[in-house]
C-alpha cells in the first residue's frame, strides 16, 4: 500500500517535470525560429538594399549622360565590392565574357548593323524611297507612317532626328501641331521596337535571357500589328486622303523608274528577317550575308568600304553592350541575382508581375532599351532563364516604359526639332501603350 501511495506521488513530479521539459523545448524552438526570422529579415534587407543601391547608381549616372559602358562597369564594380571582393569572382566573370561565343556574337552582330545602317543611309537610298512612295500612293499621308517606320529599322542612338524632316515635310499640307509630328515622328519609328531582328537591345536581350531571337520575335508580332493598326487609327486615318500638291506630281514622274530604290530598301530588311525568322541563322551570320551582298549590289569601292567598317566601329555602342554583359557576368558570379529570386518568390509576388514591373520602371528610368534590357533581363535570366513568356514580359513592359520616359533621346530630339510640348505629345503615345499593356496580360492571364 505504501509502495502504491509513493507510485502516485511520483507520478505528477513526472508530469510536472516532462511538461517544464516540453515547455523549455518549445521555448528553445520558438527563440530559434524568432533569431531565424530576424536573421532571414536582416539578410533580405541587406540583400535588398545592395541592389537598390545599384540599381539607383546606375540610374543617376545614365540620366547624367554617362557612357553606358562607363555605367555598366561601375554598377559592376559596386556588386563586386558589395557582395564577393574576391579575385576569383572578377577572374571568372572575365573568362565567361572574353571565352563566350554569344559575346562575339552580339558584338559581330551589332557592328555589322552599323554597317548596313551605312549602306543605306548615304547611298541615297532612303531619298530614293520616299520619292517611289509619293509617286506609288499619289499621298503624303502615307508617308507621314512609311517614313519613320522604315528608318525605324536603322538603330541609331536619337535616330527619329532622321526621321523628322521627312515627316516635316509630309505633314506640310495637313498643318499638323508640333506635338502632332512629334507624336507621329515617335510612335512609328518605334513601332518595330519588339520584332526588328537587327535591334541590339533584342539580340541582348535575347542572349541573357537565353531564349533564340526568333522565339522572341515570333511571340512579339501581336505588338507591332497592334501598333500599326493603332498609329493609322489615331494618327492616319483623320487625314484627308484626297490632298496633292506639285510635289506629288512631281515625284510622280520621277518615281516611275525609280523602283529599284523600293527593293534595295525593303530587300535587306525583309531578307534579315527571313534568315533569322525563317531558316534560324544566327543574327552575325544573317547580318553579314546581307552587308556582303548589299556591298556587291551597291559596287562600294575599297576606299566606301573601310569608309564604312570606320563607322560602324561605334566604341560608344560596343563598350556599352561589353559593359552589359559584363554586369550580367558578374551578377551572375556574385549569386546576388539568385539571391534577390528567392527574397521576391518568398515575399509571394507572382513572377510576371514582378519582371514586368521591373522592366517598366527600368524602361522609364533610363529611357533606352539597352538601358532596360541591362537592369531587368538579368532577373530574368535569373528566375526563369529559357522561358520566352517571361522575356515576352519583360520587354513588352520595358518599352512601354521607354516610350514614356522623359529621358527617351528619340522623344527630346524629336520634341526640339519641332519645338513641341512633352504632355500633348505623349497623351496619345500613352493610350496605345496601355492598350499593348492590357492585351500583354490578357494574354499572360489565358
Amino acid at each position: 500500500m505504501e509502495s502504491i501511495n509513493l507510485l502516485l506521488s511520483v507520478k505528477p513530479l513526472v508530469a510536472f517535470k516532462n511538461s517544464v521539459q516540453m515547455s523549455l523545448e518549445l521555448s528553445f524552438i520558438y527563440c530559434l525560429v524568432n533569431i531565424t526570422t530576424k536573421q532571414g529579415k536582416v539578410m533580405i534587407m541587406i540583400v535588398m538594399l545592395k541592389v537598390l543601391l545599384t540599381l539607383t547608381v546606375i540610374v543617376f549616372l545614365m540620366q547624367k549622360r554617362f557612357l553606358l559602358g562607363n555605367t555598366m562597369m561601375i554598377g559592376a564594380g559596386m556588386v563586386f565590392l558589395m557582395c564577393s571582393p574576391q579575385w576569383s569572382t572578377f577572374e571568372v566573370a572575365g573568362r565567361e565574357l572574353l571565352y563566350s561565343s554569344s559575346t562575339w556574337e552580339i558584338l559581330l552582330a551589332v557592328f555589322l548593323v552599323m554597317c548596313l545602317e551605312y549602306q543605306l543611309r548615304t547611298s541615297g537610298i532612303v531619298n530614293g524611297l520616299m520619292t517611289v512612295s509619293r509617286a506609288f500612293f499619289k499621298s503624303d499621308r502615307m508617308l507621314l507612317a512609311l517614313m519613320p517606320a522604315f528608318l525605324g529599322f536603322l538603330p541609331s542612338l536619337g535616330g527619329a532626328i532622321f526621321s523628322a524632316p521627312l515627316v516635316e515635310e509630309a505633314g506640310k499640307q495637313y498643318n499638323l501641331s508640333p506635338d502632332k509630328k512629334t507624336s507621329i515622328n515617335l510612335w512609328f519609328r518605334h513601332v518595330w521596337e519588339c520584332t526588328n531582328p537587327i535591334l541590339p537591345s533584342l539580340l541582348l536581350a535575347s542572349q541573357i535571357a537565353q531564349v533564340p531571337v526568333s522565339a522572341l520575335i515570333i511571340n512579339m508580332l501581336w505588338v507591332a500589328v497592334i501598333g500599326l493598326v493603332g498609329g493609322w487609327f489615331v494618327y492616319i486615318s483623320p487625314l484627308p486622303n484626297n490632298i496633292e500638291n506639285q510635289m506629288i506630281t512631281d515625284s510622280c514622274s520621277e518615281g516611275k523608274n525609280n523602283y529599284r530604290y523600293l527593293f534595295l530598301a525593303a530587300g535587306p530588311i525583309v531578307a534579315n528577317f527571313l534568315l533569322v525568322v525563317g531558316f534560324d541563322f544566327g543574327p552575325a551570320m544573317s547580318m553579314l550575308i546581307v552587308v556582303v551582298s548589299m556591298a556587291l549590289v551597291l559596287r562600294m569601292q575599297m576606299e566606301n568600304i573601310i569608309t564604312m567598317f570606320r563607322h560602324a566601329f561605334d566604341r560608344k555602342l560596343l563598350w556599352g553592350l561589353i559593359g552589359i554583359l559584363f554586369f550580367q557576368a558578374i551578377l551572375k558570379q556574385t549569386g546576388i541575382i539568385a539571391d534577390v529570386a528567392l527574397v521576391l518568390e518568398s515575399m509571394g509576388i507572382p513572377i510576371v508581375v514582378m519582371i514586368g514591373s521591373i522592366a517598366f520602371l527600368a524602361g522609364i528610368l533610363t529611357g533606352s532599351s539597352p538601358g532596360f534590357v541591362a537592369i531587368a533581363f538579368p532577373f530574368v535570366a535569373a528566375i526563369s532563364s529559357g522561358n520566352i513568356a517571361m522575356a515576352v514580359v519583360g520587354y513588352v513592359a520595358g518599352v512601354a516604359g521607354q516610350m514614356l520616359s522623359p529621358a527617351h533621346l528619340c522623344l527630346l530630339v524629336t520634341l526640339e526639332y519641332f519645338k513641341a510640348d512633352f504632355f500633348k505629345s505623349l497623351r496619345p503615345i500613352m493610350l496605345m501603350e496601355i492598350v499593348i499593356l492590357l492585351t500583354l496580360s490578357i494574354k499572360m492571364t489565358f
